[in-house]
């Protein structure tokens, strides 16, 4: 093989490896949204229509951590 060709194949390798660990990533930052770190908001209009709303809740333990 000569250089051109090694370095298509390289580049093309690492774009695998960083879609893989994309991937990975991406699956496993969702699968710490669980339903227990949202809270419900009902909210109701006097004309009788009602939103309900996911918020996420904030954990303030951890923003005082990070903030200090």
């Amino acid at each position: 093989m000569d250089m051109k060709n090694t370095t298509i194949l390289l580049i093309f390798l690492l774009c695998i490896i960083g879609l893989i660990a994309g991937i990975y990533y991406n699956e496993a930052s969702e699968s710490t949204a669980t339903l227990n770190s949202f809270e419900e908001v009902v909210h109701e209009e006097p004309n009788g229509t009602i939103t309900i709303q996911m918020e996420v809740k904030q954990n303030e333990n951890a923003l005082n951590k990070f903030f200090t």
